[in-house]
């Protein structure tokens, strides 16, 4: 086709639109590729040799996409998009072969970037345990190839205890007579199966309970349980998951618990890591959904006055975003939430590259050779040793609890521990329970680490 005919048939296209949409052809009257032309030229002229372009799936079209070259043996497929109205022919294509080739290449790198943080869990492991710097590992309790810390199983011991129900109840004898009538009569709003598990001897104990919160009331729990499982039957979106369930259980734990108002519960959903540098290159900057913060005292609003930003960041904060909701809250606990449908090990590297990012942004707060007031001097080429951290993911109605450990030269992530779900009351307690502690473990000991950090840095 030459270009005279190749513009009078563009021409006439033009002024045909309105009659496309009028007879409800099945393309637009804007024809933005080759592949759209041809179809159009085909219907107008008979006599033209007829094709029969066949559906292409979502990777061949992509893979046209990123090509400029066309195969006159194949049925026509939409090159890399532009700017005209359609495409020229092939007679003009050659005297712009370069310009194309650098547009095409620019746009490849676009998608490349664009698509770099989708790498899968699988590979995103093998990254971590691979890192020169700090590798990570996951280990299981039971596993004999490491040593582990003394925090980290004293901490471990607390939280495998109240996952098995022990003492993880605790009412107060004014609540005696009414949890009495919920867990014995017929009559009752708990089902027989979990009745008969609130009466099991060792789930309630007032002293262990009361020191880190109460219970949550029963019709909570229940909602809670309620909307839960009718969530499952409908599998509806993570985000109603994350809103209507984990935020809710997260929310009721943090109400009940002695440290309400020390403590936040903060959705960090939208931040990015940042600076970048954080986190290794050959990984994504993944994020987690939910932190535990300490909200400031005295001294951290103090410190946090005089502190710099990192360089490279846009504005100065405690952690490892500048997300305006967390800057001047340093974080204490990550959570990481799924969707039933969703497996809870995807989790897993988000949390190790979220956390890892944390860690390293603290020990930027640290001078090495400095110490804490009550702590002996420690030598220049000391690292910052962060205490045994909680991690946590829930999986729908599922929720676990992960420890991590840094080392010298690498750090272990414990794995792990079942803490309880919404299928029940009873298990959901169990959850009440963990958080409970992990809110403790929060204010008692990461808040008091946290002090001796930025007095010594």
């Amino acid at each position: 086709m030459s270009i005279d005919v190749w513009i009078d048939e563009v021409e006439s296209i033009r002024q045909e639109k309105p009659r496309l949409i009028q007879d409800g052809r099945a393309f637009v009257p804007q024809i933005e590729d080759r592949y759209s032309l041809d179809r159009y030229l085909d219907d107008r002229a008979p006599n033209r040799q007829s094709r029969a372009p066949r559906q292409l799936s979502r990777k061949r079209n992509f893979e046209a996409t990123m090509s400029t070259s066309i195969d006159t043996d194949q049925t026509p497929r939409p090159t890399k998009k532009r700017h005209l109205a359609v495409d020229p022919p092939a007679s003009l294509l050659q005297f712009s072969s370069s310009a194309s080739s650098v547009a095409a290449s620019s746009d490849i790198d676009d998608l490349e970037s664009h698509h770099s943080g989708r790498v899968s869990p699988e590979k995103q492991m093998v990254y971590l345990e691979e890192e020169v710097e700090h590798p990570v590992f996951y280990r299981d309790f039971g596993c004999d190839d490491e040593i582990m810390e003394l925090d980290v199983e004293q901490l471990r011991r607390q939280v495998q205890a109240l996952a098995d129900g022990v003492g993880m109840l605790g009412w107060r004898p004014s609540q005696a007579e009414e949890m009495d009538a919920l867990i014995t009569a017929e009559s009752s709003s708990l089902g027989a199966v979990d009745r008969a598990r609130f009466r099991y001897s060792w789930v309630n104990d007032l002293e262990k309970r009361s020191k880190t919160g109460t219970m949550v009331p029963v019709p909570k729990i229940q909602r809670l349980v309620r909307n839960a499982t009718s969530y499952e039957t409908k599998r509806v979106h993570e985000n109603i998951w994350n809103s209507k369930i984990h935020e809710v259980a997260l929310e009721a734990a943090l109400e009940t618990s002695v440290h309400s108002s020390a403590l936040e519960i903060t959705s960090v959903k939208s931040a990015m890591i940042s600076p970048r540098d954080l986190a290794s290159a050959e990984l994504p900057a993944r994020v987690v959904d939910y932190t535990i913060v300490l909200r400031p005292d005295a001294l951290i609003a103090s410190r946090y006055k005089s502190l710099k930003p990192l360089p490279k960041a846009e504005a100065k904060s405690w952690n490892n975003t500048m997300s305006n909701n967390v800057r001047a809250t340093p974080i204490a606990v990550n959570i990481e939430t799924k969707a039933p449908n969703k497996s809870w090990t995807d989790g897993k590297p988000q949390l190790a590259i979220w956390t890892m990012s944390l860690f390293k942004r603290l020990s930027k707060l640290w001078k090495p050779g400095s110490s804490p007031p009550d702590a002996p001097q420690l030598p220049p080429t000391a690292i910052l040793k962060i205490p045994a951290m909680p991690l946590i993911v829930a999986q729908g109605h599922d929720w676990h609890l992960m420890i991590i450990s840094q080392g010298s030269e690498k750090s272990i992530i414990w794995q792990k521990i079942d803490i309880g779900n919404t299928r029940n009351c009873f298990d959901a307690y169990k959850l009440m329970a963990v958080l409970h502690l992990v809110l403790d473990w929060a204010q008692t000991v990461w808040r008091p680490w946290f002090h001796r950090l930025i007095e010594a840095g």
